[in-house]
């Protein structure tokens, strides 16, 4: 029996790694897909260096995991309440008790229901302002942290400095602005803290399916610096996620992330005491509002 438990959470936790694979085949076709776009529109040649334009490569990615992804978790919510119906319908006795509970207090069920029914939607709508401003914070204390690192160790950060510059450049690259702030945050909240932490949690107590998920989102990025602030982000989102019961949430706050990183000004990071000071107060301020924002609140 408990060879046969140990074998079941390791098919999970093999489920749970999945997703990340098949990303990783997902931006080889992205990449070939460009390539083939670009020749076919521009007649460059594909044996030129430059021969796949990034932003395409990233609008095609990105729309293919919202895709692929989203259609996985989708479908995993609509069996997860499948089987909570099919669970709720086996206690008829348990609804007919706290009905007549409900009525002898001299209230009807579906004033009970009312009173206690959470909204999710209202819910969040109210902690928007909290999720731009912790986003934003999140973006600065980051910054501030790599700039000042990058100034002291500046061989160290160097190939994290190229990755930079070819998302934001000289100038705006459209196509990138749109797929990296809107469409990646979709896909990635969809694969990582959908799918891979449906499953990693199948197989982990909770709080390790969060780490787990985490440090593939880590790997997942292929670049040492990123992969640092990267499970540091992917713990806030899985915990949101978790807190939330939903990818919504965590989708907003990564768009803002992502799009902030067009938005920090460039006088608050052009030395280490700037940099450092940047960091430090933007970090008092994204503590606050974590602990605000993860406050517990019952679902239902």
């Amino acid at each position: 029996m408990l060879t046969d438990r140990s074998n079941a959470k390791g098919l999970q936790l093999f489920y749970a790694a999945v997703p990340l694979l098949l990303s990783f085949i997902i931006s080889i076709i992205s990449f070939f897909a460009a390539v083939f776009i670009r020749g076919f529109y521009y007649h460059t040649n594909i044996a030129e260096e430059n021969a796949a334009d990034d932003g395409i490569v990233y609008l095609i990615n990105y729309g293919m995991q919202i895709i692929i992804f989203g259609f996985w978790y989708l479908t995993l919510r609509k069996r997860e309440d499948a089987i909570s119906q099919e669970q709720g319908s086996d206690t008829p006795k348990k609804t007919k008790n706290k009905e007549k509970a409900s009525a002898g207090t001299g209230q009807s069920s579906a004033e009970t229901a009312r009173k206690k029914k959470w909204n999710p939607v209202a819910y969040w709508a109210k902690r928007l302002p909290l999720l731009i401003v912790l986003g934003y914070a999140l973006q600065l204390a980051v910054s501030g942290i790599i700039a000042a690192l990058s100034a002291a160790f500046p061989e160290l950060f160097s190939s994290y400095k190229e990755l930079i510059q070819s998302l934001t450049g000289d100038g705006v690259d459209w196509l990138t602005l749109l797929a990296v702030s809107f469409l990646a945050p979709i896909g990635e909240e969809f694969l990582f803290r959908g799918v891979t932490l449906h499953f990693a949690r199948k197989a982990l107590p909770v709080k390790w399916a969060i780490i787990f998920q985490a440090v593939l989102f880590g790997i997942y990025h292929l670049n040492l610096v990123q992969f640092v602030y990267a499970v540091a982000v992917g713990l806030l989102l899985g915990m949101l996620a978790e807190q939330a019961g939903s990818v919504i949430p965590g989708i907003v706050l990564h768009m803002i992330i992502n799009l902030t990183s067009y938005l920090v000004p460039s006088i608050f990071l052009d030395n280490i005491p700037k940099a450092v000071f940047t960091a430090v107060i933007a970090t008092a301020i994204a503590v606050p509002c974590c602990i605000l924002l993860l406050k517990r609140k019952k679902r239902r």
